[in-house]
């Protein structure tokens, strides 16, 4: 009867907390597909916002394109550059009736961008009439318009417009969103109080159960005692032992995991559960004594079932006493975790592995954090070179230009004055004019011989008539006689295949490195070796001279000063060579070039541009 009591009320507690459960469950569930349903409105806020700023920043992109493209014209005057304009133009149509769909809904937006679209009129109109002005009259006319500063004025205007567009927007994003966090502030409130309220509930009925089976209590632990014996537990091996160690009884788990039948495993020591060694060792014994010392006993360790094979189990081992205290048996209960070790040897392998792909990783990404550094650092420092050597060109163009003009005026003008004085003198009849005709034959001479001398100084005829080694032999000859050089030229291989690209780099190679020697050396032998070295031509120039610290002359600071070991370098690159230059003070220089013989198209170009 009692034991009735005792299941129905277990019974209506089961139910109780059953419709508890699921009208938490149902609560739970409604409050989730709502808050999805907010999530969604919220995320597609986000997704709106992100594409309108994406098409106002594409649509900034455009007129920076539209900008660069009429500008690169109006500097060049070459048709080519204007394609991002044209390109532009085409992007901006595209993106505005894009922007206008995804801002139609909103009022302050549609006024922003018809602003945008007003002002864009004028500015198109403008950049079209900087480009009609550059073909028509050249750039002059597009610098006059530029001048005006009326297209940055309209492309400041554009931007603002731009930005306003952009800052309305993520306004309203920050509306929306904070709406929707005080409403879900809300909700959760609510929804922490529907759920205290159900727990409140819960909690009261079971006080309730409680009360009513408090006088039952002694006789439901005896109940569950025994049927924790008899039940069919079929994970835990349930084992009841006499105070040496024999089995009494066991429950069905024991033999689903031990493989033992009942009846042949009652009477028996439960040593057998033991491995051979175990068992000599006496394990079984000391598992006992500890348990009755300390009251429980507690480890993981390997059994073996009844056909030999080991199994992982996690084993208890608890004394059972009387009321007088006297020892009465031993409850053994056993749990086989096989499966979970080897699941937890499996995980550990996986996180070892995890942690050497991690590492590896890490390493990896070290490297490539460096590697990008190192790249950094080359191209910032070419960036600098190419700069450095800009400015060098520049003012090395400018010198030569004064350098020829000044010639020209003192020198040819000069002659020519004379020339015509005479030719007057002779047109007029005076008296000896006619003697002064040998005079005039000499001083043509003379500015004939000028002329030609300025020619070879800005590119050798001999290089394009007779060949590289020729204009070689003629720029160490021109050096070495002011120079007083004992000189050595070595060419012996045919170098008539070489492309005319690569011959004009590696003479202007030498050159500039013997108007270094004769400048700055102080040589007294200099010699040049051009040869053919595994399909590629090697140019050598040395000298015995004072030499110089490479390391000093490297820095940017010296290269702005030094534009001779800049020109030499990029001349190489520019035609896919190298330059290497083996100096020390004190000890001479050697300057060699190597080139390639078969030039890409990229590096034609470049060449040519060279």
């Amino acid at each position: 009867m009692h034991a009735e009591t005792a299941v129905s009320g277990r019974g209506d507690l089961t139910l109780s907390g059953f419709i508890a459960a699921a009208c938490v469950a149902v609560v739970l569930a409604c409050a989730a597909y709502w808050l999805s349903l907010q999530q969604g409105r919220a995320a597609s806020w986000v997704t709106h916002t992100q594409e309108v700023l994406t098409t106002i920043a594409r649509t900034r992109a455009a007129l920076v394109d539209l900008q660069n493209g009429h500008r690169g014209f109006t500097i060049s005057g070459e048709e080519h550059e204007l394609e991002p304009y044209y390109s532009a133009r085409a992007a901006l149509d595209q993106h505005l009736t894009r922007l206008r769909a995804l801002i139609k809904d909103n009022p302050v937006q549609e006024k922003h961008l018809a602003e945008l679209e007003q002002d864009l009129g004028p500015r198109l109109s403008s950049a079209a009439d900087l480009i009609a002005a550059r073909r028509g009259g050249g750039f002059e006319a597009a610098k006059s318009i530029v001048d005006t500063g009326l297209p940055g004025v309209q492309m400041a205007l554009l931007r603002s417009h731009l930005r306003s567009l952009e800052v309305e927007e993520e306004r309203l994003l920050g509306e929306s969103l904070a709406d929707h966090e005080r409403l879900v502030q809300w909700f959760w409130a609510g929804i922490t109080v529907i759920v205290l309220a159900l727990f409140c509930a819960l909690a009261v009925l079971y006080l309730q159960e409680r009360r009513r089976a408090a006088a039952q209590q002694e006789l439901l632990e005896s109940e569950q005692r025994f049927h924790l014996m008899t039940s069919s537990v079929a994970e835990y091996a349930i084992i009841m032992l006499d105070p040496q160690g024999r089995v009494r009884t066991w429950n069905a788990g024991a033999q689903r995991i031990t493989g033992h039948d009942e009846a042949a495993i009652v009477g028996a020591d439960f040593a057998c559960f033991y491995a051979p060694d175990d068992a000599r060792a006496e394990k079984p014994t000391h598992t006992l004594q500890q348990a009755a010392a300390q009251g429980r006993f507690a480890e993981d360790g390997w059994l073996v079932r009844s056909d030999g094979c080991a199994f992982w189990a996690s084993v208890v081992m608890t004394p059972l006493h009387e009321a007088n205290g006297d020892l009465r048996g031993f409850c053994m209960i056993a749990r086989d975790l096989t499966e979970r070790r080897k699941a937890e040897n499996a995980l550990r392998a996986e996180m070892k592995e995890r942690m050497r792909v991690d590492d590896e990783l890490q390493r990896l990404n070290r490297s490539l954090e460096a590697l990008v550094r190192e790249r950094t650092a080359d191209l910032l420092d070419a960036k600098l070179r190419l700069r450095d050597l800009s400015s060098q060109l520049i003012t090395a163009q400018e010198q030569e230009r004064r350098h020829i003009a000044r010639e020209l005026h003192d020198d040819t003008g000069q002659s020519l004055t004379v020339i015509r004085m005479h030719l007057m003198d002779i047109l007029r009849g005076a008296e000896g004019a006619g003697s002064r005709i040998p005079e005039c034959v000499a001083i043509v001479d003379a500015a004939i011989a000028q002329i030609r001398g300025m020619a070879l100084n800005l590119r050798p005829t001999m290089l394009d008539d007779l060949g590289l080694v020729d204009a070689l032999e003629w720029a160490l000859e021109r050096q070495a006689k002011p120079a007083g050089w004992e000189t050595a030229l070595e060419a012996g291989d045919d170098f008539s295949e070489v492309p005319a690209e690569i011959q004009t780099a590696c003479f202007r190679i030498a050159q500039e490195a013997l108007t270094n020697a004769a400048r700055h050396a102080g040589a007294t032998e200099v010699s040049l070796e051009l040869r053919m070295v595994g399909g590629e031509l090697e140019l050598t120039v040395q000298d015995n001279g004072a030499g110089f610290d490479l390391a000093r002359y490297s820095s940017p600071q010296e290269r702005k000063k030094h534009f001779g070991l800049i020109s030499m370098g990029e001349r190489a690159s520019l035609v896919g060579g190298r330059l290497d230059i083996d100096t020390a003070p004190g000890r001479g220089t050697r300057v060699r070039a190597t080139l390639p013989v078969v030039l890409e198209p990229v590096l034609a170009e470049n060449a040519a541009l060279a």
